[in-house]
């Protein structure tokens, strides 16, 4: 079976394609993060779910902390510290755990989620059976609500690490902070956020002329 390849022809990208069809990853994606205003949809459709407000929950938690869908999966209730309102990250693939702050308005919804769990579990995100959710759950559950808010490309879970990623960035946050933020390992893995921000160069040619 021969590997996809990724052929540059001038400006047009050409897939080979294997025997079973199935192209990279990439082939797929028009995007890899969501502008503000798709954010802001996804956030009002997980919402209006039947368990909107741990929908909800999941993609907040998700963005600000820049987490992986096996990350968030293991969170854990002492993960949180309340009195000091943070939470402790443990990161896979080899990237760095860390403590972050909580947010006002996510500290509330997760102390309100916590309230309402039934049935009550140690870890922070279960089905309806009590089970921590699985990354399939995940997957399914955002890439749902990012058709009921019509944004018109496949939203998957991953998304929301890059949206934040390029958010930050472009809000200016300097590259030592966002390699915190992300838990990357290599400054090399920031700095790729870094270099698609716009940002450094804003008001570049102001007062030059």
């Amino acid at each position: 079976m021969n590997t996809p390849q990724l052929k540059l022809v001038e400006n047009d990208v050409k897939w080979k394609v294997t025997p079973a069809g199935r192209k990279p990853n990439a082939a797929y994606r028009q995007r890899e993060h969501l502008f503000p205003e798709e954010l802001e949809r996804l956030f009002a459709a997980l919402k209006r779910n039947r368990h909107g407000q741990r929908d909800y929950m999941v993609a907040l938690v998700m963005y600000l902390h820049a987490l992986r869908v096996s990350e968030l999966v293991d969170l854990r209730w002492d993960d949180i510290n309340w009195r000091a309102s943070t939470i402790q990250i443990r990161r896979l693939k080899g990237s760095i755990d860390g403590v972050h702050y909580l947010e006002r308005d996510e500290a509330n919804g997760l102390r309100r989620l916590q309230r309402e769990q039934q049935p009550k579990s140690r870890y922070v995100f279960i089905s309806e059976r009590g089970d921590a959710f699985s990354r399939f759950a995940i997957n399914k559950l955002i890439e749902t609500a990012g058709k009921n808010a019509k944004i018109d490309f496949k939203v998957h879970p991953h998304c929301l690490r890059h949206t934040t990623g390029t958010a930050q960035a472009n809000g200016g946050m300097d590259a030592w902070r966002l390699q915190k933020l992300m838990g990357h390992a290599s400054m090399a893995n920031t700095t790729k956020y870094v270099a698609m921000s716009p940002e450094p160069l804003k008001d570049a040619w102001r007062g030059k002329r």
